[in-house]
């Protein structure tokens, strides 16, 4: 009896032995899965980290351009103020010009009179010298009538010159003022341009610093699941101890006293069944509890399904009136909209403004971009019509969306002036627009 149950106490120690060495196994395995999966986490934060410099670099130089462009816009209307100063000093000196043109024609008047009419007819130069008494009067009449012609001629001349220079003047003057007033709008719509440029970087980088925060928090759930995992091992393995610790004194004890060896090896079985069945408990416990929070988790987050979108014109104009409503009235949010406090305060970011729009109007819209530009059916831009969804490519493609309004505008929340209707063919949105149009409703 004493031979069978050491066989049997060995054979007990060989097997537990050998499912301890696969379960190690397992354990390393999973232990090893939790290591790569924090050091895939600390590599993606550490590109984010390296994304964000990179565009607080590029946001610093677009920052540096506007204010070298805003230099240029207060040189520029300097000069425009300059030049209408000029304007006005030289409609100050074509008013002396045009004096000076009417004084010597009122001269020439004069002078054309004073070979005046006598009588029955107009007398002429040539009268003039025919009604000379004598030679000595024809020389002297012939001397004073050259020199009127010779003083008529310089009038003429100084006519004919003050009226080039004026002429002149007027056309440098306005070529000068159109060129300072076309650099000026030049200016003007590059500083528009950036500002978009600058906006769309800054929603860019807020979106990469919460990616970051997002790829912390995971992080740290991953370590804290090591650390959890690592203690439950040490518990697990402190367990088995006391198990075999239990098994052994068990054997010991019925080998010492061979009629009770039996209900020995019955208890300690009964005890590792026990156990077991405790430990598989607890663990199916645990994973019922993690499924449920994870289907709970998904729950929240599953994006909807296509709306349902035979709703007609009538969802499109209340679609369209709520959100007009707000037009000048409701500051951009990056992420805004997804709370019952955001929406209260009006506060939304582009893709949050469109649902909630929508959803005024009992359509069910995605949340995101990436989830509005795959709902409904695409159309070619040709075709797009009232209440399509139009897309831009700002910080990514597809990163913009809005509501098409026709007649080449639409309503939007962009991050420079909030909710907005705009041009698309304003030079920013038409350089964005890559001809991406959803039909969300019909």
């Amino acid at each position: 009896m004493k031979k069978k149950l050491l066989a049997v106490s060995l054979t007990s120690i060989i097997g537990a032995s050998t499912l301890f060495s696969a379960f190690s196994s397992s354990v390393v395995f999973a232990n090893e899965n939790l290591d790569q999966q924090i050091e895939m986490k600390k590599k993606e934060i550490s590109t984010l980290q390296q994304r964000e410099q990179e565009m607080k670099a590029l946001v610093e130089k677009l920052d540096a351009k506007v204010n070298e462009t805003n230099a240029k816009i207060a040189a520029t209307e300097k000069e425009v103020a300059k030049t209408k100063a000029e304007a006005e000093a030289l409609k100050v000196k074509i008013a002396d010009v045009k004096e000076k043109i009417e004084t010597r024609y009122k001269l020439l008047e004069k002078r054309a009179r004073s070979i005046q009419q006598n009588g029955n007819g107009v007398t002429t130069y040539l009268d003039v010298l025919l009604n000379a008494e004598d030679f000595g009067d024809l020389v002297d009449r012939t001397f004073t009538l050259g020199k009127i012609v010779d003083a008529d001629n310089s009038i003429l001349k100084e006519q004919k010159k003050d009226k080039e220079t004026l002429e002149n003047s007027e056309a440098e003057l306005k070529n000068k003022l159109e060129k300072v007033k076309t650099e000026l709008k030049e200016i003007e719509k590059l500083k528009e341009q950036l500002t978009y440029q600058i906006n769309d970087k800054n929603s860019m980088l807020a979106a990469t610093k919460e990616q970051r925060n997002n790829a912390n928090g995971e992080l740290v759930d991953l370590e804290n699941q090591k650390a959890i995992f690592i203690e439950k091992e040490k518990e697990k393995e402190r367990q088995r101890l006391r198990e075999a610790e239990a098994k052994k004194q068990l054997e010991n004890d019925a080998i010492a006293n061979d009629a009770s060896a039996n209900d020995a090896v019955e208890k300690t079985e009964k005890t590792v069944s026990n156990n077991s069945k405790e430990t598989k408990t607890a663990t199916a416990a645990a994973t019922t509890t993690k499924t449920t929070a994870v289907k709970e988790e998904k729950a929240d987050t599953t994006a909807p399904s296509n709306p349902v979108v035979h709703q007609g014109s009538g969802a499109i104009e209340a679609a369209i009136s709520t959100g007009s409503s707000i037009v000048g009235r409701s500051p951009y949010k990056w992420g805004g909209g997804r709370t019952s406090a955001d929406i209260q305060n009006r506060l939304f970011d582009c893709s949050a403004f469109v649902h909630w729009a929508y959803a005024s109007a009992g359509v069910n819209l995605g949340w995101s971009t990436s989830e509005l530009v795959n709902q409904g059916r695409a159309v070619s831009a040709s075709e797009m019509k009232r209440g399509d969804l139009v897309f831009f490519d700002t910080y990514k493609t597809n990163g913009h969306v809005g509501i098409y309004l026709g007649n080449g505008t639409f309503l939007n929340d962009n991050s420079s002036h909030g909710v907005s209707i705009d041009s698309m063919s304003n030079s920013y949105w038409k350089s964005h627009f890559s001809g991406v149009v959803r039909r969300v409703v019909e």
